[in-house]
């Protein structure tokens, strides 16, 4: 029987977890900052431990590594490090969601000396976005052509029955994974040109985008996708742009937030005794939160009867209740005003998409090619977001096992050996792509 290490029980985890126990009868040990959220996972499965997991805890780590066939990190991406040193350390493959960071690049070399795979960003996205972009720009090279654009899109929403609160968002996700993606600057290629997106400027780049059979929505850049320029091939004078999808207006009240310093996840402040309206008036430098809303919207520069006053209003920001925490930072405060509000109810539907494009020239002419998957969640059971995220990871944990990965070193999966089987599996799960091809005149 294989052994699996699951470390972390967020959000997305579950699907997983069942993956691992109920289709391929692994052992499966599930660690989490507290021994119940990975209980709560396990269930009555006997193939299951759940054990109580803090990455400073090295001697812990190292004996649940050192037990395990394959390491699963769905923990924050600023713990993956500690996870990564300990396989290396005992030789274990690790597969993580989460993009490569700098301190990870930088193990492939001992990596592949090793002989250890450290598999990242194979989760929705990055992940299915990646690797559904990458199967159309090799189709399109077995074909003679060159690959002269890549556009891609993710988006995980609330499906559209149930998109029904001001903001246009609901958590499927980790909420603080939702503010740090907010502060992370962005870059794209435009015709062979990096156009660098700094942080600060993020929802500037924002600009509308009607999907044919799924609807409007708007878009902004989605990290560094030079990065991925190697892995894709791209000659010097393509385009290559990754962006989030969201439904309208997202991005303005996002510059509004920012404005307010609402991702600012530093600084820790006390609360006791003190309002969310003197919160606010303090985030705009005022003393008092007499006429707050009058007072804020002229902070922003807008209207008191504007889009942007009426989120801050729903959300309560401007509200003389006091506030909950006893001290924070200002982004722990949004959160804690956002996920009460902002959460699925028992029966409402999350909705994930990814759609790609490839503008290509082929012998007999130019064409672009559209992919796109739609997948709505189970009322009442699992979410699509958290069936995008882990069961990519889950298969290619299974594959590493079977020994069908011979990959070593730092790795991404855009390429065949990889992409092809967990995307051929994930349609029997229900997230297929389907395509279309426009001939260009």
């Amino acid at each position: 029987m294989k052994r699996v290490a699951v470390l972390g029980a967020g959000f997305v985890t579950k699907p997983a977890v069942d993956y691992f126990l109920d289709r391929c009868g692994y052992h499966v040990c599930v660690t989490s900052l507290k021994k119940s959220e990975a209980e709560r996972l396990i269930g009555a499965r006997p193939a299951g431990n759940a054990l109580a997991l803090s990455v400073d805890r090295r001697d812990l780590l190292d004996r649940i590594v050192s037990d395990a066939d394959l390491v699963l990190s769905m923990i924050p991406p600023s713990m993956h490090l500690a996870v990564a040193q300990a396989c290396l350390k005992h030789r274990k493959p690790m597969v993580t969601t989460s993009y490569v960071s700098p301190g990870m690049q930088a193990l492939d070399g001992i990596c592949r000396q090793r002989g250890v795979l450290i598999l990242n960003e194979i989760g929705e996205d990055p992940g299915l976005d990646n690797m559904g972009a990458k199967r159309l720009v090799d189709r399109a090279r077995a074909s003679g052509a060159k690959v002269t654009a890549v556009v891609s899109y993710g988006a995980g929403l609330p499906a559209f029955e149930h998109n029904n609160n001001p903001v246009g968002y609901k958590f499927s996700w980790s909420p603080k994974g939702v503010i740090l993606a907010a502060k992370a600057p962005a870059a794209y290629i435009d015709s062979g040109k990096v156009v660098k997106v700094p942080a600060a400027e993020l929802f500037d780049h924002c600009r509308p985008v009607d999907l044919e059979g799924v609807g409007t929505f708007e878009t902004y850049p989605n990290r560094d996708c030079t990065r991925y320029r190697d892995s894709f091939a791209l000659t010097g004078d393509a385009s290559f742009f990754r962006g989030i999808l969201r439904y309208p207006d997202w991005c303005s009240m996002m510059k509004g937030l920012a404005s307010l310093q609402l991702f600012d996840a530093t600084a820790e402040k006390e609360y006791i005794g003190s309002s969310y309206a003197a919160f606010t008036a303090a985030l705009i430098g005022e003393d008092s939160s007499d006429r707050i809303i009058d007072k804020t919207a002229r902070f922003l520069n807008v209207g008191t009867d504007s889009t942007l006053i009426g989120k801050l209003k729903w959300l309560g920001f401007f509200d003389e209740r006091k506030i909950d925490k006893i001290k924070g930072t200002n982004a722990d405060i949004l959160v804690d005003m956002m996920l009460p509000k902002m959460s699925y109810g028992p029966l409402e539907k999350d909705m994930v998409i990814v759609h790609n494009e490839t503008d290509a020239q082929f012998p007999t002419g130019a064409e672009k090619r559209i992919s796109t998957l739609l997948v709505e969640g189970e009322p009442g059971g699992d979410s699509a977001m958290s069936r995008a995220v882990s069961l990519p990871a889950a298969i290619a944990s299974k594959l590493i096992l079977e020994g069908r990965i011979q990959a070593k070193g730092v790795q991404r999966p855009t390429f065949r050996e990889i992409y092809r089987p967990v995307l051929e599996e994930m349609r029997e799960f229900g997230f297929g792509f389907h395509d279309k091809t426009i001939r260009v005149t």
